[in-house]
């Protein structure tokens, strides 16, 4: 693989990671408000750390500032 292949290889790659990423972040903003799910809770459902979910809920918090 030459340095060109590579280099989109890895651009595809980092794409792929933002758009799931982007997914779980909607996913648990769903659960957080439409379910009411402690972080935890959020957390084992979505399948992504603890602190990503702390994440999202602090966002949430400052949109309805």
């Amino acid at each position: 693989m030459g340095t060109t292949e590579y280099l989109l290889d890895k651009a595809e790659r980092k794409g792929v990671e933002r758009g799931a990423e982007a997914k779980s972040y909607k996913v648990v903003a769903n659960l957080i408000q439409q379910l009411g799910l402690d972080d935890a809770a959020a957390a084992g459902v979505a399948e992504v750390p603890v602190d990503f979910v702390r994440k999202v809920r602090a966002d949430l918090a400052k949109e309805k500032k």
